[in-house]
């Protein structure tokens, strides 16, 4: 049984060739509708829906105009296979039932457009898309708040309120920060308070490195049975599925984003992901495929930078134009903190031990501009995991000390180490 809400652009086939008219669903529909008379399913229980603003369409498209004439028959093939969520896609004549009745996202229409313009000189008539989308019946909203990120992410309501306002209107940020201040943990928070549901489904995750690609991120030929065929990499794919969806945020995450070769890795993104760039008018054909693409306006990005890693390299201005930066800094002197350290078991003497003396390391590293700074220092969620099972809560820092901020230390230190046992000591003295 076919399910149309009302609004929904409908496109008839009259017969075996052709699409004949173009309509919209009316705001009744009858399921108990019995047969199509005339037709091989006469008798047969069928769905038969009401439409309005009937338009028959002089001359018909027919069916060979898209699925055998070129550029359109490869673009609806790519455009299949390239992530585009609810399209079906049969390239046989054939007709079979339902075989056509597929969303329409504006990739979609836009082929068919162009399929018919290129036959009778003039575009389909069709209703505006953002009439037509719904919402899945099958996707259950659970309501995530500001006020729930903020339970868990050591920021405060005005920090918060700022980064959401910002990524709103910029549409790409990237959260920048030295190693341990929880960006990856506040990416997922924030991107949920910006849907306003937790909906992983609409979640996506890459993290980059040194041999990450344009054709892991956007697309490129794989190795089949056969040869090699194209196929969309993992944002092109994410961004089919936002097209198809446009009422809902799509939030995409970037860990490690200055890890990669940025402009090897995203090619013409460069361009497509300015937030005004973010329309079916700014569409082109990415660098081996002929289907139009353009990143959807409901897409939003969020990159993740360590600040602390020598490796990186530095990264271009080209990419920092378009996004937007925002700190994130060691917060082991927020009040949150504190109350998560004592929820999970540790004594007020190690709290205050601790965070007096990670301040007090800090400090000294944001001091030591010529050789580190602030986008070097300590941060908390070093010290988020709780203790293990039976393990006293000195016993657990002094682990986390040994095993995790030490070895920084003498990374940081390399051409001092009398400086880093001098700080080991102080850390570790008996509390």
């Amino acid at each position: 049984m076919l399910e149309v809400a009302p609004g929904d652009v409908v496109f008839h086939l009259t017969d075996n060739e052709s699409i004949s008219s173009v309509s919209v669903a009316s705001e009744t529909a009858d399921p108990n509708f019995i047969g199509i008379e005339g037709s091989d399913w006469e008798g047969e229980p069928a769905f038969r829906i009401g439409l309005t603003d009937h338009q028959e369409l002089i001359p018909p498209l027919k069916r060979a105009a898209f699925l055998e004439i070129e550029p359109f028959a490869t673009e609806l093939r790519e455009l299949a296979e390239s992530g585009a969520r609810g399209l079906f896609y049969n390239s046989h004549r054939g007709l079979n039932q339902g075989a056509y009745l597929t969303e329409v996202t504006p990739t979609l229409l836009s082929i068919l457009n162009r399929a018919y313009e290129a036959l009778s000189g003039h575009g389909l008539p069709h209703a505006p898309l953002e009439e037509t989308v719904r919402t899945p019946a099958d996707e259950a909203v659970v309501p995530y708040t500001l006020d729930d990120a903020l339970q868990t992410l050591f920021l405060d309501r005005s920090a918060v309120e700022e980064i959401l306002h910002l990524w709103a209107a910029k549409k790409n940020i990237i959260l920048q920060g030295p190693p341990g201040v929880g960006k990856s943990f506040a990416a997922h928070k924030l991107a949920f308070a910006l849907m306003g549901t937790e909906a992983r489904n609409r979640l996506g995750f890459v993290q980059f490195h040194q041999s990450y690609s344009y054709e892991d991120f956007v697309e490129g030929f794989r190795p089949t049975a056969g040869g090699f065929e194209l196929r969309p990499g993992k944002f092109v794919e994410f961004c089919r599925q936002a097209e198809a969806d446009p009422t809902h945020t799509y939030v995409f995450v970037i860990d490690e984003i200055n890890r990669g070769n940025l402009s090897k890795i995203l090619g013409e993104l460069m361009l497509l992901i300015e937030s005004d760039k973010r329309d079916q008018r700014w569409a082109i054909s990415l660098a081996s495929s002929k289907v139009p693409f353009h990143v959807p306006a409901n897409v939003f990005i969020i990159g993740l930078m360590n600040t602390a890693d020598r490796s990186l390299a530095v990264v271009d201005y080209a990419l920092r134009r378009r996004f937007a930066f925002i700190d994130m800094n060691t917060n082991v002197n927020a009040r949150k903190f504190r109350d998560h350290l004592g929820e999970g078991g540790i004594s007020e003497p190690v709290i205050s031990a601790l965070v007096e003396r990670v301040g007090a390391l800090n400090a000294e590293i944001r001091d030591d501009i010529a050789n580190l700074g602030p986008g070097f220092t300590i941060g908390h969620s070093f010290f988020c995991a709780k203790p293990l099972t039976n393990e006293i809560d000195e016993a657990w820092y002094q682990r986390v000390i040994r095993t995790e901020i030490v070895p920084l230390l003498r990374e940081y230190w390399f051409d001092n180490p009398k400086k880093v046992d001098s700080w080991r000591d102080l850390l570790l003295a008996p509390l």
